[in-house]
């Protein structure tokens, strides 16, 4: 039988640092191809626009940054294709949504129901 090998934090943390690093320029690079796509979106003031402007706002103010920056790699991935589900499928993504809602027994922010 063959020793199992002890973990190596070192190791580990340099993937985690490498995996950031990735996802992060894939992020740049995603974001800065979709920067014309949005703001001909915004330009064209439609009820699209409006949508658009108001998450690029929240982006903007922190709001939405302060809500993903505490988050590890793995969970704002999981967080991004909720919300990339929710904007592409729409009303197809609320089995999933519920799922998520029914499992936790989450409520909504300032709900007072138990």
């Amino acid at each position: 039988m063959q020793p199992t090998a002890k973990p190596d934090p070192l190791a580990e943390l340099t993937a985690s640092i490498h995996l950031q690093r990735d996802l992060a320029n894939q992020a740049r690079a995603a974001f800065e191809a979709a920067i014309p796509i949005l703001v001909c979106a915004i330009r064209h003031h439609s009820g699209q626009s409006g949508k658009v402007e108001r998450i690029l706002w929240s982006a903007w103010n922190g709001e939405l940054s302060e809500v993903l920056a505490g988050l590890d790699s793995q969970l704002a991935q999981a967080v991004i294709a909720m919300v990339a589900a929710r904007a592409h499928l729409s009303g197809d993504a609320d089995g999933m949504l519920h799922k998520i809602i029914t499992e936790t027994r989450s409520q909504p922010p300032g709900s007072t129901a138990p």
